[in-house]
């Protein structure tokens, strides 16, 4: 048996890491195959990560090819010889594989079906302008791309059964891939074609269960579902609720949800008795949710990937800690090693390690490394195409593989005190009320879009609303200044948004809650319970306290309790001053406010990591101060350092360095 745990990947109830790397078969002539496996084998790698790619593999409607005519496509032999190095082995099936491929994996016939693509408001196909040649998006609502989908997935089907574990070394299978609408995830952008709106319609009825109860809420007679057609566009004069606009939101993170069900639903079909994981592109905010994806029957784990720009820290913060207070397994599946093709930028192997290591220290678990081999439309991977090595990569990943697995890194975590909770409705406000997409006119991504003036794209404010003044629409004012006033005093914190369990809610003791005059029942009564819970746990909300619902209906659950005393905060703005009051646990510290820090304890044993982050450009000798005597041992970028009360430490520009306690 397989199955994901909260440190790695477990197989037959031992747990292993998972420490991926990202090889296309079919894309490496046959003969580098063997010696590619054996070098990533030797560079620490016990799981190899793939796409099968649709289009490779469908040459035509009905026609197969698995190596018959190109011996590249041969996935069986290749599976076979990763069983025989000794590699386990993650696949990803697509349908939708991106991997810089000119039709991101679908074969042309599917993308050209009229009845599968995506449509906008206006009834024309939603076309994504990529580099190589602009293709249709599907829709995840089509039923035919569903039908063709399983048809495809029942050839791969007894290829994938031979080779999934006991039988085999496949361990884990991903659904889909960065299911986001192609990066183009603002909601009036798609999707309405027919089965889109029936999709829509559905969720209404899941709802509201009757029109009239649609008309009450909208402000609008309709005299069945049939009738309601979805926004456009935001317009405070058409006279409609803003429940109407926020509903069509909430559709697109209902269309996503629905397309990974049918999609799990469908491997759940081959019988292959394996985990399920999906990636999400980049987003922790609407239309994406990794806990409401984790809550999905058959989906285990939902990570977030990571591309960082060199010397990233904000991206890498932000997110890695979003998946640690999130997710069930912190977990980046795709890390970029190397980079694409048009991107204009590639790492050096300084500035990987960089992000890696700071990726480590504040949370991540798992990781999948893309691309380990290089190949057409990707450069800078420790390995090329044909099995040369880049030595400055490849004596990075043997490095640092071997301490993580020497020092069982995954086995430490992070265990803060404080929790950070981003408004996931506030987000949907901003993006529903936003005057045009920037995405219609770019990729986002891969091509640069025009210059065009930036107040095309501003937000309205919504009539009577409390809304955020953040010029990035998925960002908070408040939040900003709380992280900002933390990492100032070096405290330790985790990021997530009342879709939260509630069993880990309970385990921080300080909870910072972006509040505003609206708020949901649901969400209030989440926040009351844990400022009700009492065990020394406080809740602390700003900028405003919620006192109504968003459909402006009275709800006083906060805002009574926090008129008793004592339990609730609120914070208008936040200084060093403001939490004056609260008691922070602090085993180490360090004063300069460049050098971050970070404790990882083990659970099982009175174990410690101490991380140390240097982001700035210069060489800094840093005094760490603590109680008592202590020694550590230097286990990355680090020496063995002891003393009493306190020591000093050199960090070297953009690095981490990491002790253990002896």
């Amino acid at each position: 048996m397989v199955r994901f745990g909260e440190n790695g990947i477990i197989i037959d109830g031992r747990e292993i890491p998972l420490y991926s790397g990202a090889i296309h078969y079919w894309r490496i002539e046959r003969k580098d195959w063997s010696g590619i496996l054996e070098q990533s084998k030797q560079m620490g790698f016990d799981l190899i990560e793939t796409y099968i790619p649709w289009s490779v593999h469908e040459t035509e409607p009905g026609v197969y090819d698995f190596g018959e005519q190109d011996e590249r496509k041969d996935l069986e032999a290749f599976l076979t010889l990763c069983e025989q190095k000794g590699l386990w082995v993650i696949v990803r099936p697509g349908p939708h594989i991106n991997a810089e491929m000119t039709l991101f994996g679908y074969p042309e016939w599917i993308l050209a079906d009229e009845e599968i693509q995506a449509k906008t408001a206006q009834g024309t196909s939603v076309v994504y302008p990529y580099v190589t040649k602009q293709f249709a998006i599907p829709s995840y609502a089509s039923r035919k791309l569903y039908r063709e989908t399983e048809a495809y997935f029942q050839v791969l089907q007894p290829i994938l059964r031979r080779h999934s574990y006991p039988a085999g070394n496949i361990v884990a299978v991903q659904a889909d891939n960065e299911t986001c609408y192609f990066f183009r995830e603002r909601p009036y952008v798609m999707d309405y074609a027919g089965d889109s709106l029936a999709l829509y319609r559905q969720m209404l009825r899941e709802k509201y269960h009757s029109a009239d109860r649609v008309s009450a809420v909208y402000g609008k007679d309709f005299p069945d579902f049939e009738h309601i057609q979805p926004p456009v566009g935001y317009d405070e004069k058409a006279g409609y609720s803003m429940e109407y606009y926020l509903d069509w939101t909430e559709y697109k993170e209902y269309q996503i949800l629905y397309a990974l069900e049918r999609m799990v639903r469908m491997i759940e079909k081959m019988d292959l008795g394996l985990p399920v994981f999906h990636n999400c592109a980049y987003q922790d905010y609407t239309p994406i949710s990794v806990q409401r994806i984790e809550r999905i029957p058959g989906l285990s784990v939902a990570g977030i990937d990571a591309y960082p720009e060199p010397c990233d820290t904000k991206m890498l913060k932000q997110r890695i800690r979003y998946l640690a207070g999130s997710s069930r397994l912190p977990f980046v599946p795709e890390f970029g090693s190397g980079s694409w093709f048009d991107r204009g930028e590639v790492l050096n192997a300084g500035e990987e390690e960089f992000g890696y290591l700071y990726a480590f220290m504040n949370g991540m678990k798992a990781v999948n490394f893309y691309m380990l081999a290089e190949r057409d439309r990707w450069t800078g991977a420790p390995l090329t195409c044909d099995g040369r090595s880049r030595e400055s990569y490849r004596r990075l990943f043997e490095r640092m593989l071997r301490m993580l697995k020497e020092q069982e890194v995954c086995r430490y975590r992070r265990r803060p005190e404080v929790l950070l909770l981003k408004n996931y409705d506030m987000g949907r406000l901003k993006a529903c009320t936003a005057r045009m997409d920037p995405n219609t006119l770019s990729s986002n991504l891969f091509i640069q879009g025009p210059d065009i003036p930036a107040a095309l794209f501003a937000k309205e404010n919504a009539a009577e609303m409390e809304q955020d003044t953040c010029a990035e629409t998925f960002e908070e004012d408040w939040l900003i200044q709380v992280m900002g006033t933390l990492d100032a005093l070096h405290i330790d914190y985790d990021l997530s948004d009342c879709y939260i369990d509630e069993d880990r809610l309970y385990e921080y003791r300080y909870v910072f809650a972006a509040s505003y005059r609206q708020m949901s029942e649901t969400d209030q009564r989440l926040l009351r319970g844990f400022a009700e819970a009492g065990g020394g746990r406080r809740l602390i909300l700003g900028p405003s306290m919620p006192v109504e619902d968003r459909r402006k209906n009275p709800c006083l659950l906060l805002d009574s309790l926090y008129r008793e005393g004592g339990k609730i905060s609120l914070l208008k703005e936040v200084t060093q001053e403001s939490l004056a009051d609260m008691s922070f646990a602090a085993e180490y510290s360090v004063t300069d406010r460049r050098v971050e820090l970070t404790v990882h304890t083990r659970r099982e044993s009175s174990g410690k990591l101490l991380w140390l982050a240097n982001g700035s450009e210069d060489a800094l000798t840093c005094r760490v101060t603590f109680r008592g005597k202590r020694r550590l041992q230097g286990i990355w970028n680090s020496k063995d350092v002891e003393g009493e009360n306190a020591f000093m430490v050199d960090l070297e520009p953009y690095s981490v360095s990491v002790w253990k306690e002896v």
